[in-house]
């Protein structure tokens, strides 16, 4: 199964691993799974100001 990528410099969803029209490797636009035993979770919020 293919998942959707996304340019880093424009709006574009693709395909592939490298955005032709602006000449850059894509990335993964989704979010990382959710993990309540999360070792960095904490330092990761506090750098986000969430906690």
């Amino acid at each position: 199964m293919r998942w959707l990528k996304k340019c880093p410099v424009g709006p574009h969803y693709m395909l592939q691993e490298f955005c032709q029209i602006h000449q850059t490797s894509t990335s993964n636009p989704h979010p990382p799974n959710f993990n309540p035993t999360d070792k960095n979770g904490a330092a990761r919020r506090k750098t986000k100001g969430i906690e």
